[in-house]
């Protein structure tokens, strides 16, 4: 890379970075949400901090924290970092080429946080400030990244309408390249925090996940396409352009197009009204295949008109391209197909020929299949709850509770803490309360009320599964559109409920049957009833530990 545009992008990353982003009461070693525990601090930047973390639930897998630098007093900021978390888990779901982010929630009640998975390797621009990469590889790489561009283009489903992602943002430090043994070089993209989300018609756009409906320049001035200053209408093909600018640099080490003062209007100037170099005029010794050359050079046209006009086309460009390729390249990498049906027994009886020609990196985890269940046509089109077992092709089981609210509901809830209570009751007939309460300081306090039969068998196996462990997928459905959910959250159990609850079934098998299940139900309702608002009185208390505790003493001195 040209000492020039070094210089320039150590100035606009010192920019960026100049107001402290780590949040005062984030510290090593906490837990989050009594499942992620903060090991090191990797990175941060003007709107927050990364952590490398260990998820205590699932046995010390690691993963990566993302804070927001502000609190949740700023709802502005607030919303935005929950709908990037939000975009950023259906994306991740749908496919493997763009970071999955596992989860959302609040830290000390008031600074937002996001789990997202913990990759090792290197970004595109750390690879390639050392020195600019060849075009077998870099061709093999952006394989990957149209794939996940594409899959973001193509959409999301908001609303029952499927509306594109546009990132905004696609530059080289925003591509992570880690190695797998199967596949060798594997790239991902990172952060749709200033990505636009667009309707396919002009009406029915979701306004808690539409962009910024303003002028205002949003990513990163020197691969922002000439329509990102302007204000005109930015789609798929601003990606392209920046996705060209990305393949360039990183092929020659230079910048297509320099601005003479790194400032947003003199880039502004240069995007707009300069003409790129020819990559062999950035790096003469460079010898790549015209038809590559002439690619990222279409994708430089100042006209959106003029680029391709999706990146599937960029895509079989480089398929074409890839069959000049070593066999050490031609690793095809599998990606997730864009509908994944409800559960992985069913995809294997569809399509067969595709499971099998998925390598052993991809196994769909229990999480991924309850982003694309949907609402089952045997249930009511209401405000219900229901638990449910999930399963994959691994046959790695996990309970699930399925919720529908409104959208609204569901929304204002997002940045909710989550608490979970079991009562139980053995006389006239086993019978369990799962209650699970979504607790927010502005809003009354949402409960979801859930019965489970102990002498049933599905009530048995939802129960010991929780025993044993020890937490559930929240599945959210918008009553207006139960085609996806709109989120899912995983909620973890202490352990003393976990052990309660195991206590329970284990009790409960040695009582016999009894026709007294709705005279049990109603028992349990009046002691839900009487022990609410003491639940609520103590989970309202300041100190987090102190949360658990009590809500932990009073599942157990209630249970019996």
């Amino acid at each position: 890379m040209s000492l020039l545009s070094k210089l320039f992008k150590f100035k606009l990353a010192n920019k960026q970075k100049s107001q402290p982003a780590q949040p005062s009461e984030v510290q090593l070693g906490q837990l989050l949400i009594n499942r992620y525990q903060l090991i090191e601090l990797v990175g941060s930047g003007a709107m927050g901090s990364v952590y490398r973390a260990e998820d205590q639930l699932l046995g010390e897998v690691i993963v990566a924290v993302k804070f927001l630098a502000r609190s949740l007093e700023n709802e502005t900021i607030a919303a935005r970092f929950a709908r990037e978390a939000r975009i950023g888990a259906l994306l991740g779901h749908q496919c493997i080429h763009i970071v999955r982010v596992l989860d959302y929630g609040l830290h000390d009640q008031h600074i937002p946080f996001y789990v997202m998975e913990y990759l090792q390797g290197q970004t595109l621009e750390e690879l390639i400030d050392s020195e600019p990469i060849s075009w077998q590889r870099l061709t093999a790489l952006m394989i990957q990244i149209c794939s996940g561009l594409t899959s973001a283009h193509q959409g999301i489903t908001i609303q029952g309408q499927c509306q594109q992602v546009i990132h905004r943002d696609v530059k080289p430090s925003n591509i992570f390249i880690s190695k797998d043994t199967s596949l060798g070089e594997f790239a991902k993209l990172l952060d749709f925090g200033v990505a636009d989300v667009l309707s396919h018609s002009d009406q029915g756009l979701d306004p808690s996940l539409a962009g910024n409906g303003t002028s205002v320049f949003t990513g990163t001035v020197a691969y922002g396409s000439p329509e990102q200053f302007t204000g005109d209408n930015v789609d798929q093909r601003s990606d392209i352009y920046s996705l060209g600018i990305t393949m360039f640099e990183a092929l020659t080490g230079h910048l297509p197009i320099m601005a003479d003062a790194n400032t947003l209007k003199s880039w502004s100037q240069a995007h707009q009204h300069l003409q790129p170099q020819r990559l062999q005029a950035a790096n003469p010794t460079l010898k790549i295949p015209a038809a590559l050359e002439d690619l990222i050079m279409s994708c430089l046209a100042k006209s959106p008109q003029q680029r391709p006009q999706t990146v599937a086309e960029i895509s079989n460009s480089l398929n074409d391209l890839a069959h000049q390729l070593p066999l050490s390249y031609r690793t095809t990498p599998p990606t997730l197909p864009l509908t994944i049906p409800q559960n992985s027994q069913t995809l294997a009886r569809e399509h067969p020929s595709s499971v099998a020609a998925q390598t052993q990196l991809i196994h769909w985890s229990v999480e991924d299949i309850a982003w694309k269940t949907t609402w089952p046509n045997d249930k009511p089109i209401a405000e219900i709850v229901f638990a449910q077992i999930l399963d994959n092709a691994r046959h790695q089981e996990a309970v699930s509770l399925w919720v529908m609210l409104s959208k609204t509901e569901i929304e204002s809830r997002s940045l909710s803490k989550r608490y979970s209570h079991f009562l139980c009751t053995f006389k006239p007939h086993p019978m369990a309360l799962w209650i699970t309460t979504l607790l927010d300081h502005k809003r009354e306090p949402r409960w979801l009320p859930c019965y489970i039969d102990l002498k049933e068998t599905k009530g048995q196996k939802i129960t010991r599964c929780l025993s044993e462990q020890g937490y559930y997928f929240l599945i959210l459905f918008d009553s207006a559109h139960p085609s996806q959910p709109v989120n899912v959250v995983t909620i973890t159990l202490p352990q003393s409920q976990r052990q309660l609850l195991k206590d329970c079934i284990d009790f409960a098998q040695n009582i016999p049957s009894s026709e007294g299940l709705n005279d049990s139900k109603q028992l349990l309702k009046q002691q839900y009833q009487r022990v609410k608002h003491q639940i609520l009185d103590k989970l309202q208390q300041p100190t987090t530990t102190q949360q658990f505790k009590i809500a932990d003493d009073l599942a157990d001195t209630l249970a019996h």
